[in-house]
């Protein structure tokens, strides 16, 4: 199929998320359509993103005539025919009920030739319930799963569903590409909710931080205080893997051997032929040279930045 190159975007839904959505597009050039029901909503909506772009200058992400170019491309439309007319790419960003998405969605696959792709920017619902009543080209719905604040955190996780076409997903992970997102590219659906890998393992941290507070003795405001001043904070730099390759993946070995378990497949294989992390070059990344260094000294100024802070407010 011929697919038009995508200079159009819309957005269903001018909420905190579509707002934000709406706005990475339009500040790298894209015509964005921003709809929703009353123009209460969308006056909101323009407001916010005008504040959201002047934050941007102050900080000197992007420039003073980059922000009103930006603001410029965005146009407010009650009409859901109107804002979908000649995009390219269609997200929805509404309240997370299934009935609601389902009716939009198939309102837009009535609208929209066959080459648009159509994203739900869901959370916790999987694209191909959301795309129950689409019976005309449900192979484009995905899921474009952005992280809130969406103008400002890097990860798109795009997801495809049961029916979802595979060059829909590739498009579509370009297209975001384009815009400066880390995209993680999730060819199907987990089998069981939440539909994406992301809030796979954001959702474990949050049924185990209900269970402690469950169980006594430990709070909401305690847990804030564990991620915060704790392992979230090393964890915006190092996350799972390079935090295994800083310690040493030998640490992981011989606990393991300590206490009589087998060593997990992909840590037993890398230390049984040496690549131990950082110290050895390599573990489940490649860190010659001067890299290890370069990246400690990155990480290190970044915790003495946050200390400074969190002292200049009297958070310790």
């Amino acid at each position: 199929m011929n697919r038009p190159e995508i200079k159009k975007v819309a957005v269903i839904g001018a909420g905190v998320m579509g707002t934000g959505i709406a706005l990475e597009f339009a500040r790298f050039g894209y015509a964005v359509a921003l709809y929703d029901l009353t123009e209460e909503v969308l006056q909101k909506s323009v407001r916010s993103a005008g504040e959201e772009l002047a934050l941007m200058v102050e900080a000197e992400l992007i420039s003073t005539d980059v922000a009103g170019e930006a603001l410029g491309r965005m146009k407010m439309t009650t009409d859901i025919q109107e804002a979908v007319s000649e995009a390219g790419h269609v997200v929805e960003a509404v309240p997370e009920k299934l009935s609601l998405k389902q009716q939009i969605f198939e309102r837009l696959d009535e609208l929209c030739p066959a080459h648009v792709s159509l994203a739900t920017n869901t959370s916790g619902l999987r694209a191909n319930d959301c795309a129950a009543r689409a019976g005309r080209h449900p192979e484009r719905i995905l899921i474009t799963h952005y992280w809130q604040p969406a103008h400002l955190i890097p990860l798109v996780e795009v997801i495809g569903g049961k029916r979802t076409d595979p060059a829909v997903i590739q498009r579509v992970a370009r297209l975001l590409r384009s815009v400066r997102k880390r995209v993680v590219v999730q060819e199907r659906e987990l089998p069981t909710a939440p539909a994406g890998w992301g809030n796979a393992l954001q959702w474990v941290i949050g049924e185990q931080a209900r269970k402690l507070i469950n169980e006594g003795g430990c709070t909401p405001q305690l847990v804030d205080d564990l991620i915060r001043f704790g392992f979230g904070r090393r964890m915006t730099y190092t996350a799972q893997y390079i935090r295994a390759d800083l310690i040493g993946l030998d640490f992981a070995y011989d606990l393991d051997k300590a206490r009589g378990q087998e060593p997990w497949g992909p840590i037993k294989e890398r230390v049984e032929r040496g690549d131990l992390g950082m110290k050895s070059g390599r573990g489940f990344y490649d860190w010659s040279g001067d890299k290890a260094n370069h990246f400690l000294r990155d990480f290190n100024l970044e915790l003495i930045r946050l200390l400074k802070r969190d002292m200049e407010r009297g958070d310790i």
